[in-house]
Formats: structure tokens, sequence, C-alpha cells
């Protein structure tokens, strides 16, 4: 009777690890594959802008480790309600990409909702993004702990400082060519 056990054990204990490995690429915690895998649309957050209008940030994850995705803007990579196009990105690099495009709504959106969808490999995935309170994040800082602080850039020597979403006015120039 022993032997019997130690059978239906070993093959209970076999089966679980065929099933688990089988089903490697479809678990969350699976480890990445370098191509054909999907990129998801994620809501960071909202914040106030100066004129009292709001952005929503938007990023993605790329589950590739090495694979850009191509998803043009049109019926397969779009924002609703308004235009399809308000800014997302075309191209998907590999893993995660925070506050990649924020979509400008006005003073009044109350809790209307924008809505990212993203169509690709016969999966579709939408995020919406609102004005709900606990969404608010500051638009240079990031979330606490997240260390997201945009670096201060200067162009040339002594030129002035840009940083975050506002940027520089400095008149950008190319170095090959001739001033």
């Amino acid at each position: 009777m022993r032997g019997v056990r130690v059978v239906v054990l070993g093959g209970l204990i076999s089966g679980a690890l065929g099933a688990s490995s089988a089903g490697l690429a479809q678990t969350p915690l699976a480890p990445s594959a370098p191509s054909g895998q999907t990129a998801t649309p994620a809501f960071e957050g909202w914040y106030k802008n100066p004129d009292g209008t709001f952005s929503l940030s938007f990023g993605y994850y790329n589950r590739n480790t090495a694979e850009v995705l191509s998803i043009p803007a049109g019926p397969d990579n779009f924002i609703s309600p308004g235009d399809a196009n308000q800014g997302q990105p075309t191209f998907f690099y590999p893993r995660r990409h925070w506050g990649v495009f924020a979509v400008k709504v006005p003073a009044d959106f109350g809790t209307k909702k924008v809505v990212w969808t993203l169509k690709f490999r016969g999966k579709t995935y939408e995020i919406p993004g609102s004005l709900r309170e606990e969404w608010q994040i500051d638009a240079l800082e990031g979330e606490a702990g997240s260390n997201n602080t945009p670096p201060i850039l200067t162009i040339g020597d002594g030129g002035p400082p840009a940083r975050g979403p506002g940027g520089s006015s400095v008149e950008r120039t190319r170095p090959w060519e001739s001033r």
C-alpha cells in the first residue's frame, strides 16, 4: 500500500510541476520574454495646471525585454472621448515607462473619464483616467518614494536650466549646423 501512495504522490507532484511549467508564459510573475508579448496602458494620476485645467498622466508596460512594439494611433491605439490621437505613444519600448504623456482636461471636468485603449496581438486593454482624489500626483516630483524627479538640463555652458513638463523656451540648435 505504501508503494501506491508514493506513486500517486509522485504523480501529483509531477502533474503539478508540469501544469505550472506549461502555464509559465501566462502567469503574471513569470519571467519576461524577449518578444511576442503585448503592452498595456497605465494611468498614473492627475495634477492641476497653473491655468486651472488638469492633466491626466499615462504610461505603459511593454512586457517584452527586447521587442519594440509599433501601434499607430488609430483604431488600435486611441483616446476617448475627443480626438483619437492625444499624444499617446506609437512606439512602445521594452519594460515599464512612467509619465509618457498627459491628456489635458478642462477645469470643470468633474467625474468624467478619459480612456486609453490599446489593441495588439488579439488583446484589448483599456485604462480609464479620472480626477478621483486618491490619484492626485505632483507633476514634477511623481509619487512619494518613486524618486521620479526630472533632471535639470542646461543647453550650452551657463544656459538657462530646464526641468519637467514645462521644459525650456531656449532655441534649440544642432551642433553640426553653422551659426
